[in-house]
């Protein structure tokens, strides 16, 4: 037996009491996200459904490069004869940050809803860690316009840190945990034909889940024939077999997908 490697989000996952702010926060959300109707439609476009992109990997290179810039202007504005010239352009990036981070923070939200258990932990992390980013970048702001700059420096400074922090955990919901990985190939399928289930034990009308090799599939008698497709959505693996079956298709339940 081999033990799984840890990485910076290993901890984060083994937090339960994270789930205390998980859980309200993502009913609250999915209020706003209905099942149905518009704010359906909200959300997908949110997802980057029909851009077939993620919206909110693109958004975050905003406030990520206004403050890295805000981050060397004000170092530059320590060290020149006339400092003031560094200063208001410090102070535009990160007003600038300030205004990505907004929507950079909806989208993010939109595709955090349909996370659970260990992914909904860091995610929340993430969601954290970048609000008090935008709190110290806030306060940042704030103190620029009365003229502290030295503790405005320091705000910005420790922003960054914590912007930074976030995007590692970002970067683990992707890399290490898959959020918002499409499915579309893995795990691949057996190469041949498998049993996966006695004919006698599909009943009808009723979907069934099977595994073949590893990858699940979704059963349907009808009559005489066996419906079959693979049981997650290739858009964000969402669990077909929880979704609604209509005629010949069954709708993914997070995004409304079709599949036949």
């Amino acid at each position: 037996m081999t033990q799984q490697a840890k990485t910076i989000s290993t901890p984060i996952e083994e937090m339960p009491w994270l789930d205390v702010i998980a859980e309200p926060v993502q009913r609250a959300a999915n209020t706003v996200f209905g099942a149905n109707g518009a704010t359906k439609t909200l959300k997908s476009w949110l997802n980057g459904t029909p851009l077939r992109h993620r919206i909110h990997p693109a958004l975050i290179a905003v406030p990520i490069g206004a403050w890295t810039t805000a981050l060397v202007l004000d170092l530059l504005e320590t060290r020149a004869e006339r400092p003031e010239e560094w200063a208001r352009s410090a102070d535009a990036a990160v007003a600038l940050g300030i205004l990505g981070a907004l929507p950079s923070a909806i989208t993010g939200l939109a595709d955090w809803t349909d996370t659970y258990d260990q992914q909904r932990r860091v995610g929340i992390a993430h969601a954290i860690t970048n609000s008090v980013a935008l709190a110290l970048y806030g306060a940042s702001f704030g103190l620029r316009l009365a003229d502290r700059r030295g503790l405005a420096r320091l705000c910005g400074a420790l922003g960054f840190g914590a912007v930074t922090l976030g995007g590692m955990l970002g970067g683990e919901l992707v890399y290490t945990l898959g959020v918002n990985v499409p499915h579309t190939l893995y795990p691949k399928p057996p190469n041949e034909f498998v049993d996966v289930l006695a004919s006698a034990d599909l009943p009808q009308g009723k979907p069934i889940v099977a595994e073949a090799g590893r990858v699940p599939v979704l059963l349907l008698r009808r009559g005489e024939t066996i419906h079959a497709v693979q049981n997650w959505c290739t858009h964000a693996g969402g669990p077909l077999n929880e979704g609604e079956i209509v005629g010949d298709e069954v709708r993914c339940p997070w995004h409304d997908s079709h599949f036949c």
